[in-house]
């Protein structure tokens, strides 16, 4: 996978490697392996190495991401290969779940049982969303011919065909959607509309005029 990550030409590349090896073994072999996988197979002098970080690919989830005062989210509570970005992703969907329970519980909206909640459903999230999608990424990079995948798989028909519709675009974007989750349904939300006004009980009534008074 070679992706740009800023604005000035720095890109990410992930290509698999030989096991057992020390890091200055895989830094030996860094331009031979760039030249090899890499369009018009750049020699070292074509491009400026920045850094090298090995790491061995698994997919793995905490058994709960609350324990006590300890609350996991992103990459301290599930890992995945980074084909996709649903690492990412997934970690930014944690923590915007998180942010609404914590606030919840600040606002007095809701207990601690809320906590409870955002490990269950976050899991799941993981188990059922992130975790397929990324194997079935690995899956689809990794058994194909690259000179061919492009023309013949699918999703990267797809892809290409996203780049001059605009619709298609936004429809793959907000197919991340399905990440997220709200926990701001979990809130008491008439203690929620009772703080908005003040604190304050409301009571609502409707008069009409009498001889000699109001009737309410």
């Amino acid at each position: 996978m070679a992706a740009k990550i800023t604005t000035d030409g720095l890109y990410r590349v992930s290509y698999a490697e030989a096991p057992g090896l020390t890091r200055e073994e895989y830094i030996k072999r860094q331009p031979m392996r760039y030249e090899e996988i890499l369009p018009g197979n750049p020699k070292p002098g074509d491009y400026k190495f920045v850094s090298m970080n090995p790491y061995q690919l698994q997919h793995r989830l905490a058994p709960s991401f609350h324990k006590g005062k300890v609350i996991l989210c992103a990459d301290s509570a599930h890992v995945v290969n980074p084909f996709g970005g649903l690492g990412l992703t997934g970690g930014i969907a944690d923590v915007g779940s998180l942010y609404d329970a914590l606030l919840g519980i600040h606002k007095g909206l809701a207990d601690d049982s809320i906590i409870e909640k955002y490990s269950e459903v976050r899991m799941k999230i993981y188990k059922e969303i992130i975790d397929p999608m990324a194997r079935e990424n690995f899956k689809r990079i990794s058994s194909q011919d690259p000179e061919t995948a492009g023309d013949n798989d699918e999703w990267f028909k797809l892809c290409k065909k996203a780049a001059n519709d605009l619709e298609l675009e936004k429809q793959l974007c907000h197919g991340l959607d399905v990440l997220t989750h709200d926990f701001t349904q979990y809130w008491n939300k008439e203690k929620d509309v009772d703080q908005a006004n003040g604190g304050k009980t409301e009571i609502h009534v409707s008069s009409r005029p009498v001889e000699g008074g109001i009737v309410a």
